[in-house]
């Protein structure tokens, strides 16, 4: 269920941010230093690339910049994000004791002194073949989630010719050519075929990735194992993702971003219990949460409370959403509790709200305002005027795909489908 969550997430990487960082690793190994014996190379070819500096962290303060490579925590040397938080950890149990961490820009050293724990970057794993999976998996990611109307129109080409299975098959096969040339670390190659198994993936494949999790867990620290879960939700990739993170939740279960970051995932595999779960859980006791992570749990409450039938409830934490922020979610969540009451006086009050607050928004979700409100009429008793609605779209474009690309991803969703399905028959 996407729900215009306004997270902190960063996107992924534009395409010409991956090619600078690609040949930035190909310019690097041509850097060379005269030494006594010969010429030796400097620059490591491996590392943890920094691709974000977090404003006021201690790696801004000590001058780390955007692309910087970081080759060594303290004694450790870091070729992967295994190494580089399993050194992080090896210095927790001395905290206020600072660890010399260096970095590379271009063929010039940096060493910086930190306190153990966050830096303040975020980084990916500079590898020539590391950067080969991701853009592999970048456009795996990118045609997985596209809607059935989608694919049988723009795409249709591509999944006739089974594009999108060649492109997971090319993908596995770098990490096989990979582990078989020892050109990434064994755990490289652990995350990266837990990435290669889909959340839709077959039940067989889906226990292979629970082994293959179990793994991971058991040879990672805490840090990195929430970390990859954070990353693998970003991506969309929710099932791994919500193992992880749950997992990282039995030692810090105080953490309110896992708890919502849980419920966010809960909402998108369909597991409304769970995102119901987390958004009571963080709401007892509110004056923790942010602005945007209050929306976030009541958008959460709301969603569960859905689910059970509890419009009356769920109502309420649509409205407290959008009296919150104001967007488009709580009042399309207000609508929809609405058309299932068929309270066609409250939906028409949402609409005018709507359309005051958000005046494109409200344009751009016409299709799905209309199918609600559609809901609303013929549960109402207003047969004629629902069917006047539904007549409104028979010329549009594949309109029944994108309702149904839309409310499956609701609570109750199916009833606005149906609705709108026999609506549109021919009466006899």
């Amino acid at each position: 269920m996407r729900t215009h969550l306004d997270h902190s997430h960063r996107p992924p990487l534009s395409f010409c941010l991956w090619l600078t960082i690609v040949l930035t690793v190909f310019v690097a190994q041509a850097v060379h230093a005269q030494e006594e014996g010969g010429y030796v190379r400097k620059v490591p070819f491996v590392g943890c690339r920094v691709i974000e500096v977090t404003p006021g962290g201690q790696a801004e303060r000590g001058g780390i910049r955007v692309m910087d490579l970081l080759s060594k925590y303290g004694e450790f040397t870091v070729v992967d994000h295994s190494t580089y938080y399993k050194a992080r950890e090896a210095y927790y149990k001395s905290p206020q004791e600072k660890v010399p961490v260096e970095f590379w820009r271009g063929p010039e050293k940096i060493v910086i002194h930190v306190f153990p724990g966050r830096l303040g970057v975020d980084t990916n794993e500079m590898n020539p073949v590391a950067y080969q999976f991701d853009s592999a998996m970048m456009h795996v990611d990118g045609t997985k989630n596209l809607p059935d109307y989608m694919r049988d129109v723009e795409f249709k080409e591509d999944f006739e010719n089974d594009g999108f299975a060649k492109a997971l098959a090319a993908a596995k096969e770098i990490i096989d050519r990979a582990e078989a040339e020892g050109t990434l670390t064994a755990t490289q190659i652990l995350v990266a075929r837990i990435n290669l198994i889909l959340d839709n993936a077959p039940e067989e494949e889906l226990k292979k990735q629970d082994v293959l999790l179990a793994e991971f867990m058991r040879s990672q620290p805490l840090t990195y194992i929430a970390y990859l879960g954070d990353k693998l939700m970003r991506k969309e990739h929710f099932r791994p993702a919500r193992v992880l993170l749950k997992q990282y939740l039995l030692s810090d279960p105080q953490d309110i971003s896992v708890r919502l970051n849980l419920g966010y995932i809960g909402l998108n595999l369909g597991y409304w219990e769970d995102a119901e779960a987390a958004a009571d859980l963080v709401l007892s006791d509110p004056q923790k949460l942010s602005k945007k992570g209050l929306r976030i749990a009541y958008q959460q409450k709301a969603v569960g409370t859905l689910h059970r039938g509890d419009y009356n409830t769920a109502l309420t934490y649509s409205e407290k959403g959008f009296a919150l922020t104001g967007e488009a979610f709580e009042i399309l969540m207000i609508q929809l509790v609405s058309a299932l009451t068929g309270n066609v006086e409250k939906f028409n009050d949402a609409s005018r709200r709507f359309k005051e607050a958000l005046p494109e928004k409200y344009e751009a979700y016409s299709l799905q305002r209309d199918s609600a409100e559609a809901l609303a009429l013929a549960l109402s008793g207003h047969e004629e005027q629902a069917r006047a609605i539904v007549a409104r779209w028979s010329q549009k474009d594949r309109v029944l795909g994108r309702l149904k690309n839309y409310w499956i991803h609701f609570p109750a969703g199916e009833k606005v489908i149906e609705n709108w399905v026999r609506l549109a028959a021919p009466q006899n």
